[in-house]
């Protein structure tokens, strides 16, 4: 009885059975993650590239709107004073017809040194007709004097024999400390410009002179290219909607004339009808009085003495033309 009347022993889960199944499927797969990143949802890898489509989709946005407003902004400028397009429109064209110099199989001289023609282009060619005389000039007198000059203490030089390295060292050093020196004189402020390519043009031959023993040759190469390169530039920015540097002086004189009898007409206003004023502190030269036209007028006009000192100098090398002919400067 004792033996039957004992409890069954529960039955173990067999092979095969669903006991079985479950317990494996849930703690004998050690390698089966539950819910982890290991699971390939269905879209993940689908949304991170749609995400990043988007992203790059809003930068280009971004890039095409910035371009735009650019675009926009040069148009207005461009518009607001048409000859500021004009004369990049010269600038264009100088360039173009210069770089035709490349395309030369003679002389060979030329050919070789035909970037000068284009570097005088472009440091040559400016805005008003007085300030590119006045590069022209000193670009072409600081390159003719300065090829002479290393013409002549080459000649010296190849006549002292071991002596000639040493003479050329010292010669460099005593005309680029001598140059140097008169060109921060305030008097040859106005030729400041030359002395620069005086320099540059000595030291350029004297180097590719002593190393290809040809001074002559690269001295004149060099001016004739200068000389052809200022010609294009005069010649086209005279030619095509001339821009005169005594033009602006002019407008922008009878601009601050006006400006500061406005200022007068204010003041003389303001006395007439017996108007109280107060004593105005030195604000106004701090300009906080900005806003009032009583002083906007003669403020503008001091404001203007810097420029209208460099469009002086650079209308007197502008000949006699237009209305002003017979109006000395």
């Amino acid at each position: 009885m004792a033996a039957g009347g004992a409890a069954p022993a529960p039955a173990q889960a067999q092979l095969g059975t669903l006991a079985s199944s479950t317990v494996e499927d849930h703690c004998g797969a050690p390698d089966a993650p539950l819910l982890s990143s290991a699971w390939d949802l269905p879209g993940g890898q689908d949304g991170q590239d749609e995400g990043m489509l988007r992203r790059a989709g809003k930068a280009v946005a971004r890039g095409w709107g910035a371009a735009r407003a650019a675009a926009e902004e040069m148009r207005a400028f461009a518009r607001a004073d048409a000859r500021k397009a004009v004369f990049a429109a010269k600038v264009g064209l100088a360039l173009a017809l210069i770089s035709l110099l490349v395309f030369l199989r003679e002389p060979r001289d030329i050919v070789i040194h035909s970037v000068w023609a284009i570097l005088t282009v472009v440091v040559v060619f400016e805005f008003s007709i007085g300030e590119t005389l006045s590069k022209g000039f000193n670009r072409g007198l600081g390159t003719l004097t300065a090829g002479g000059l290393a013409l002549a203490v080459a000649e010296l030089s190849k006549h002292l024999g071991k002596l000639e390295d040493v003479i050329l060292i010292m010669s460099t050093f005593v005309v680029g400390f001598s140059t140097t020196l008169v060109k921060v004189h305030p008097k040859m402020k106005p030729y400041e410009y030359g002395f620069r390519v005086f320099l540059l043009t000595f030291c350029y031959v004297m180097a590719s002179g002593y190393n290809t023993g040809e001074f002559t040759d690269t001295a004149v190469s060099r001016f004739i290219l200068i000389v052809v390169g200022a010609a294009v530039s005069l010649g086209i920015n005279i030619g095509i909607c001339p821009i005169w540097a005594g033009e602006d002086l002019h407008n922008l004189v009878a601009t601050n004339f006006a400006g500061v009898a406005k200022s007068l007409e204010g003041c003389v206003d303001g006395y007439l009808k017996c108007m109280e004023y107060e004593r105005i502190p030195s604000k106004i030269l701090v300009y906080q009085a900005s806003d009032d036209p009583l002083y906007s007028g003669y403020r503008a006009a001091v404001e203007a003495s810097a420029q209208e000192e460099t469009l002086l100098g650079f209308a007197i090398w502008e000949p006699p033309h237009d209305a002003y002919k017979g109006l000395p400067i």
